[in-house]
């Protein structure tokens, strides 16, 4: 052993980049959440729209046409069937694409609020704020 060496087990660092894993976690599941949501409050909210008479497009509505050249596909008949039993399958899924972007976006808003409260400081220890300096204009 030399003479400056220590004996003294060094505590690994955390490094700063990482997500916490509570947080991994919350993602998680609110990817999985959201567009299951999104898609059941789409179909209440096309019900709700086509008993209202909302302009949207009718071919959105009714049952989804599938080419009959796909139909002869074996393998996929039974994904075919379940896809054509479903009604305003288009609507639905437009419905829910928008619906999901919308709360991911203020889900985005929320976290950001968040950060911006109860995250680090804005300069670290060797970070100076910038200077204020009042520019007069040049004149000849």
């Amino acid at each position: 052993m030399g003479r400056y060496t220590s004996y003294q087990k060094q505590k690994e660092r955390v490094q700063r980049n990482q997500v916490h894993p509570v947080m991994r976690g919350i993602g998680c599941i609110l990817i999985a959440i959201v567009p299951f949501l999104s898609y059941l409050s789409a179909v209440l909210l096309v019900k709700f729209g086509v008993s209202k008479g909302w302009p949207i497009p009718p071919n959105w509505l009714g049952t989804p046409t599938i080419p009959p050249l796909l139909l002869k596909l074996q393998g996929l008949r039974t994904i075919f069937d379940f896809l054509i039993a479903q009604t305003n399958l288009t609507a639905n899924i437009v419905f829910a694409i928008a619906i999901a972007v919308f709360v991911f976006g203020i889900l985005a808003v929320i976290y950001g609020f968040m950060y911006r409260i109860m995250g680090p400081a804005q300069y670290g220890p060797t970070d100076a704020p910038p200077i204020r300096v009042k520019v007069k204009r040049y004149k000849r």
